[in-house]
């Protein structure tokens, strides 16, 4: 079942993923402890490397200025992705994202709790240049979401309008963005968000 709240953009163009894993529990009490602690893990993205047991990319949350944060995150951050290879020219070495949402929601009624965050390509908040930081075009977004239903939790990852972003003045990005994109699109970064997401709910039986 998924509510009103989980706004996932419509797919218009480019490539898309849907990824889903789940964990019951042994009866809800027990989930809702386990959510707290997934929902923990998703808003602590400064250790999505650890989470998702991989050296493939790592994370840092920044501010509007791109100082890093060593906190959960919020509506409004930044998040930049070192991946293997050579880095963005525009995003001076990285790739970025803006958290454009964060949602909560809570139906005590139904047993049933979800969180959202939702990032889009962004240009970098470290420097001047407008164009977009990222590998893929700015229409392109991730959705995680960490639901709970009973004893059952699911979590998601919603890939939207992967199209590589090859607009731009940098003749190297443009290179460099097209094949890494193009590795996305093929599936390279599913084993990323795969393990994210079995990441968040990975409980010790």
């Amino acid at each position: 079942m998924e509510h009103p709240s989980h706004d996932i953009p419509e797919h218009e163009h480019g490539a898309k993923k849907s990824l889903k894993h789940s964990y019951s529990a042994e009866n809800a009490d027990d989930a809702e402890e386990l959510f707290v602690v997934a929902k923990n893990r998703l808003l602590d993205v400064n250790n999505w490397d650890k989470t998702a047991e991989t050296t493939s990319a790592s994370f840092q949350l920044t501010d509007h200025h791109g100082k890093d944060l060593h906190r959960k995150a919020h509506t409004g951050d930044y998040i930049k992705i070192k991946i293997p290879g050579p880095g963005s020219k525009t995003g001076d070495g990285y790739d970025w994202v803006h958290i454009e949402q964060i949602a909560y929601d809570d139906y005590p009624d139904e047993h049933t709790e979800d969180i959202l965050m939702q990032v889009r390509p962004c240009s970098a908040p470290t420097n001047n240049d407008e164009d977009v930081a990222h590998f893929f075009k700015e229409d392109a977004t991730s959705t995680f979401i960490i639901e709970r239903h009973g004893k059952l939790l699911v979590a998601h990852y919603y890939g939207r309008n992967e199209v590589p972003n090859t607009n731009m003045e940098s003749p190297t990005d443009m290179v460099r963005n097209t094949v890494v994109a193009a590795g996305a699109i093929i599936g390279l970064s599913d084993v990323q968000w795969s393990n994210l997401i079995k990441g968040f709910l990975a409980f010790e039986e």
